[in-house]
């Protein structure tokens, strides 16, 4: 795979609480940066590791600034530097191969902006859903619009998230580098930065390296040991008749 620049030590895991027998919700917030080089800007894979099928959001919030103008930007990682891209996001299966985007055919679905640049997919092993402005406002955003957001479900499989500066093309993926494409506000040696949040009701996101494992919450003790004791109930129940 190409080089990338992926900031880890923001990442953080953020899950519900408990009430009853709800679902828990979880979250995974990711922050990385794509660097321009002379040929072009390097683009960031992330591997996803689905252990059961299942479905989750994304959201991204990758506009350090829109403009020039200060009142226009927002600084993601802290740094003083306002760059900007216009988030292109892909996914492709990952068929274990030393460069699986070498393969068209593993390529499943693009998102761009909202509403634009992002069709709809619905196949039996996976989906892809807008979720429209207001969700993707709900991060952040400073144009809700352009930042991709949208509900993926998945097959229990081995996935990649793919993070690039528009527009991306396969022949690029599997070149290793977004030839000709340059990122706004910067030069050579300059980055832009993204974050993206995954977040399920009924899933948990677990972050290692480059690769997100996404599992089903497991039912939580208090419930196994309630349906534990009213398995028992019954069984005195049926003694007693």
């Amino acid at each position: 795979m190409n080089t990338i620049s992926k900031i880890l030590g923001s990442a953080t895991l953020a899950a519900a609480a408990w009430v009853g027998p709800a679902q828990a919700a979880s979250q995974l917030v990711i922050d990385g940066s794509l660097l321009q080089l002379e040929n072009g800007t390097t683009f960031d894979t992330w591997k996803i590791v689905m252990q059961n099928a299942g479905s989750f959001k994304v959201n991204v919030l990758a506009y350090e600034s829109t403009s020039n103008a200060s009142a226009d930007a927002q600084d993601l990682n802290g740094d003083g530097e306002f760059t900007y891209i216009d988030p292109d996001t892909h996914f492709w299966h990952d068929d274990g191969s030393i460069n699986p985007l070498l393969n068209p055919a593993n390529h499943l679905a693009r998102c761009d902006d909202i509403a634009n640049n992002c069709p709809g997919v619905d196949t039996p092993d996976f989906k892809l859903t807008d979720l429209g402005a207001t969700f993707g406002a709900s991060d952040g955003s400073i144009h809700a619009q352009r930042d991709p957001a949208y509900e993926v479900t998945m097959a229990a499989g081995n996935y990649l998230f793919v993070m690039a500066d528009y527009r991306l093309t396969e022949t690029e993926a599997a070149s290793g580098i977004n030839g000709g494409d340059t990122i706004r506000n910067t030069n050579v040696g300059g980055h832009g930065e993204y974050r993206v949040t995954f977040s399920s009701d009924n899933l948990r996101f677990s972050l290692s390296g480059d690769t997100i494992t996404v599992s089903q919450v497991p039912v939580p003790g208090a419930v196994w040991l309630f349906g534990s004791a009213l398995l028992g109930f019954v069984g005195i129940g049926r003694r007693k008749s």
